[in-house]
């Protein structure tokens, strides 16, 4: 049978363990999140800037022409079958807002990836580096201790 002592000895490198278990993948888990935060702002840069990859796939209403082009139903109609073309005026106003319209998305789309992939290296960065230290510490003073005991 086991003495008391043991058990705790037992218990108290069970406990070891687990912590050094959950430091590492809490670690891992940082380091991941800071590599994927990496790569989305080196992605962003490349895609937007070096390569400048336009992507405003859009699907007209009616294949070969655009939407600005399109006749739409007269308000002022009530029995909703009267239909109003636009004149070439209002069709280049259209595709002037449409095209501002794609130009503001963009650059929402660009901020909106750059500020995720910020936060990711804000939170993954520092979780890696105050728990990899904490790893570091520790693997130090147990070498030391066996340093010691030989």
């Amino acid at each position: 049978m086991e003495s008391k002592k043991d058990q705790q000895k037992g218990h108290k490198k069970s406990i070891k363990v687990i912590r050094s278990i959950y430091m590492y993948l809490v670690a891992m888990i940082g380091l991941v999140t800071f590599i994927f935060g990496s790569v989305g702002i080196i992605n962003n840069v490349f895609k937007n800037f070096v390569f400048q990859v336009d992507y405003d796939y859009y699907i007209d209403a009616m294949p070969g022409r655009s939407t600005c082009e399109q006749a739409y139903l007269d308000p002022s109609d009530a029995s909703g079958k009267n239909m109003i073309s636009p004149t070439s005026d209002d069709t280049a106003k259209c595709e002037l807002i449409m095209n501002e319209q794609r130009a503001q998305g963009r650059r929402n789309n660009i901020g909106n990836d750059f500020s995720i992939a910020i936060a990711q290296i804000g939170v993954g960065l520092p979780i890696w580096l105050f728990h990899w230290s904490i790893i570091q510490k520790e693997y130090r003073s147990k070498r030391e201790e066996e340093d010691i005991n030989v």
